[in-house]
């Protein structure tokens, strides 16, 4: 029963309040000798700093951190940071666990140290397995204590408190609407991730079946990070080869999660005046085609023409000429040798 409600407040989300001190002790709650010493929390003796955390979202996704300095005599001398889980049961009981996140008992003067602590890994270690539970409310407490009086006194500082929520990433899908135009439908989609981590490398796929043609938009779209409690949308324009409901499924794929959601959606035929158009260009062509042949066949005919009419003559003309010159020089030279013979004889 781990909460995963979505938050608006985005990632990390911080749930303490007053964490620095910067106003005081405002939001905490000191018992002993617990008093304010700048911007940190200086307890002397027996002492004790706490903060309740409840609201509707939390989940066990928790990173605790802070800053801690002891300044410790003896071993008798203890500080300490505690977590109280305020918790309801499958069979609907109220409960809480107390789990202790880190005890610093070193002697002297320890210098500031950086504590980061993992509440669900502590909470399933001494408590059990958190996805029986549901998580109500949390308290921090840090505190110095001791086991046996011991004259001098010892001091325990803490700063910089810091209690995020960090709910995993976690993609959810959501079919904005769709728009049906006279020859295509406009899909949109939300991607929404509401964890508190940043989804890292995230790629959207659109697949359909071969009837569906993606006019605008692209089958795959890519985006580097969608940070936590946002979203990204989507949009496609779509075609069929043939009207009706078609299915489509959406895919989103990042470094830590994947999601998928299938729709069904009108999709409006591609209109026929496609077809017109591409049998008017065959017609268009057939006639031009027509043109050229018969633009072909006018100047061979008008070639041919022109060789009958002109050119056959003019060689006919020339060739009759050499002819009759021919036999006209025959004759002569058959008379002038008659005429010889007579005169010899």
């Amino acid at each position: 029963m781990i909460s995963l409600v979505s938050s608006s407040f985005g990632a990390p989300v911080e749930l303490l309040v007053n964490g620095n001190f910067k106003k005081g002790s405002e939001g905490w709650r000191t018992e002993g000798a617990a008093f304010l010493d700048g911007e940190s929390i200086k307890i002397v003796r027996e002492g004790s700093l706490s903060q309740i955390v409840q609201r509707p979202d939390l989940s066990f996704y928790l990173e605790l951190s802070y800053s801690v300095r002891t300044e410790l005599p003896s071993k008798a001398y203890f500080a300490r940071s505690l977590v109280t889980f305020y918790v309801i049961d499958r069979q609907s009981k109220n409960s809480y666990f107390t789990i202790i996140g880190e005890i610093y008992d070193e002697l002297g003067n320890s210098n500031w140290k950086d504590v980061k602590l993992d509440l669900l890994k502590l909470f399933r270690k001494d408590a059990g397995d958190p996805e029986n539970f549901q998580l109500t409310a949390l308290k921090i407490a840090v505190e110095l204590g001791f086991t046996a009086s011991v004259p001098p006194p010892a001091v325990s500082c803490f700063r910089n408190f810091s209690l995020k929520r960090v709910n995993p990433v976690r993609i959810l899908l959501h079919e904005g609407r769709w728009r049906e135009l006279p020859d295509r439908t406009e899909l949109v989609v939300s991607v929404t991730n509401v964890g508190d981590l940043n989804a890292s490398n995230l790629v959207v796929m659109l697949m359909s079946s071969q009837e569906i043609v993606v006019i605008s938009g692209g089958a795959v779209s890519n985006r580097g990070t969608l940070e936590g409690g946002s979203s990204w949308q989507l949009s496609w324009m779509l075609a069929a080869r043939s009207s009706g409901v078609h299915p489509v499924t959406i895919r989103v794929v990042c470094d830590q999660t994947s999601a998928e959601l299938s729709v069904s959606v009108p999709v409006p035929g591609i209109p026929q005046i496609t077809t017109t158009r591409t049998s008017t260009m065959t017609v268009e062509r057939t006639a031009e085609n027509v043109i050229v042949l018969f633009v072909q066949a006018a100047f061979i005919a008008m070639l041919a023409f022109l060789i009958l009419v002109v050119v056959i003559p003019i060689v006919r003309r020339r060739g009759g000429s050499e002819v009759v010159y021919r036999l006209r020089l025959l004759r002569d030279q058959l008379t002038h040798a008659a005429f010889d013979r007579t005169i010899q004889q």
